[in-house]
């Protein structure tokens, strides 16, 4: 059979071949697969990992795998019940690796016995087969640290040592290789499993919470009529924490509580570090814990649905008080970010026209003794929507882009924020500012008497309690009937108004004379028309 010879090039430091390039052979698959994660709005997420593992006298170690598990959430089980003990430790083991040869003498020592032309100076041809690659220091002694290397070349009928910078060109005589593998010894972090057994394989189940997996929730609503609107969630995911692939993944509404979970398990962190969880996300605006509305006027919030299912394949549940949207097979990488359909349902909507006036105020010269109204540019009216949850799943809070299709294209409208509205419950969704509605405001002292009450711990002041009456104004320009929810804060007692008015009373702090409710009149007016609105309260104010 004839020899093909085989001409190899070298081209040194080539780019495809960098030390960049080197793969570390010791480090295995993991054998603990993510079975699903929950993923909090505040940046921490909880995994699920199952598996077999391969033992060693009863023993596994985890080493290229270790997960950034925080403090209080780092659970190891076994489900045969089988687990001795856990502990981890940092120990040198020899670490292969391979890389791809970048000189003449590393593509040598990477086809030590293999047949070889060697291309000396101008005119030297040698052929036979490197028997050794040796560093040899000033006194000719082996030595792997310091030193020059020589090349020992076994031709048919001599030994040669060559100095690899006197080789001009290598020609192989047979497919030559191309990587070299090393080996060091090198420190690492180990996570020893122990079990009860010696069997060679046992099933493990792994769970933790760690930082560095986020989402965020963006909403589209779609005005498709007067009174109907097309509501669609997708997740904005930002993985920092590890590969995902093919995994079920549980997107969370609620307001979760690790109280403990601000460092890292004593288990992994082997600095003996504390690890702040900043929760940098929960200071988003998109927090869970703001409310439907501050002013909740009695609306029905009832509990989650269970086991619903959700627009586009999409499934949710609720447990205790935290609802799981649920989105199967996500795959996406570390340092990766995705978006992903969560759900899109037909909701109902209602136009509103709306406006919050200023707080009353609480000293001396606060009230005057006739009228005298704001002006226009005072109260800005906002057309807003206000948005009602039949679904069967809470919205989590969220920006939310508008845009209208009733025109047969799509137009952008405006972008707010969607609060968290439980089922059966409403938020409002501002629109845009409405200047051919007009609201003007005015109050009048009608009753005063004077040093009602003394000042709590002070007996040189007293208050007064003044009895007022107000009147909103509201003129509409528009060419139809609309809805109109004007609100404010009062401080005192409520007395009486010609217009139906919906109270919350907020929780009176300690000391406070005046307790706060929170007005809404919800209203409508003709096109054209004006209405006016007039009430009256008590309130304790500053005297003298």
């Amino acid at each position: 059979m004839n020899v093909k010879s085989i001409l190899f090039l070298f081209v040194f430091f080539i780019a495809s071949f960098s030390l960049d390039a080197q793969k570390d052979k010791t480090k295995k698959e993991n054998p603990l697969k993510t079975k699903s994660i929950s993923i909090f709005k505040n940046g921490t997420s909880f995994f699920i990992k199952e598996g077999k593992v391969k033992t060693k006298d009863g023993v596994y170690k985890m080493i290229d795998h270790l997960p950034r598990a925080l403090f209080g959430t780092f659970w190891i089980h076994s489900p045969q019940q089988e687990l001795k003990y856990v502990h981890s430790y940092s120990d040198e083991i020899t670490n292969k690796y391979e890389y791809a040869a970048q000189s003449f003498k590393e593509l040598l020592e990477a086809n030590i016995r293999k047949k070889v032309k060697l291309h000396i100076g101008k005119e030297e041809i040698y052929e036979g087969k490197v028997e050794e690659v040796v560093l040899k220091d000033s006194e000719g002694e082996e030595n792997s640290f310091i030193g020059n290397t020589i090349i020992v070349f076994k031709t048919a009928t001599s030994w040669l040592s060559i100095n690899p910078s006197e080789i001009r060109r290598v020609e192989f005589l047979e497919k030559p290789n191309q990587v070299l593998e090393k080996e060091t010894s090198v420190q690492k972090n180990i996570l020893s499993i122990d079990f009860t057994t010696k069997k060679s394989e046992q099933p493990l189940e792994m769970m933790y919470l760690q930082n560095g997996l986020n989402w965020t929730p963006t909403y589209l609503i779609e005005l498709t009529s007067e009174k109907k609107a097309k509501l669609s969630l997708r997740a904005e995911v930002t993985n920092k924490a590890e590969d995902i692939e093919n995994t079920d993944v549980n997107f969370v509404v609620g307001i979760p509580n690790f109280k403990y979970a601000n460092k890292l398990s004593s288990l992994v962190d082997f600095l003996g570090m504390i690890h702040p969880n900043n929760n940098q996300y929960a200071l988003q605006n998109f927090s869970n814990t703001i409310s439907t509305s501050t002013i909740t006027y009695e609306s029905d919030e009832s509990g989650f649905a269970t086991g619903t299912p959700m627009g586009n394949g999409v499934e949710g549940d609720a447990d205790e008080d935290l609802y799981f949207y649920k989105v199967k097979n996500l795959t996406l990488k570390n340092q990766g970010k995705g978006q992903y359909p969560i759900f899109s349902e037909e909701i109902d909507i209602v136009h509103i026209y709306e406006t919050n006036l200023a707080q009353n105020g609480i000293h001396k010269g606060y009230y005057q003794k006739e009228f005298l109204f704001s002006p226009d540019n005072q109260n800005p009216v906002f057309h807003s929507i206000k948005v009602e949850n039949n679904l069967a799943f809470p919205w989590t809070t969220g920006a939310a882009m508008v845009v209208s299709k009733k025109s047969g294209e799509t137009r952008p409208i405006s972008q707010d924020l969607l609060k968290y509205t439980p089922i059966k419950g409403f938020s409002y969704v501002k629109l845009t500012e409405a200047p051919d509605i007009k609201v003007q405001q005015a109050e009048k002292e009608i009753d005063r008497v004077e040093r009602k009450k003394k000042m709590p711990g002070n007996n040189h002041y007293y208050y007064d309690l003044v009895t007022v009456e107000g009147k909103i104004k509201v003129k509409s320009y528009k060419d139809k009937k609309v809805d109109l929810n004007i609100k404010r804060a009062i401080h005192g007692e409520l007395l009486k108004s010609n217009v139906k008015w919906l109270k919350a009373e907020r929780i009176n702090r300690h000391g406070d004379l005046n307790r706060v409710t929170d007005i809404c009149w919800e209203t409508s007016i003709d096109p054209g028309e004006e209405l006016e609105i007039e009430y009256t309260y008590k309130v304790y104010v500053r005297g003298y």
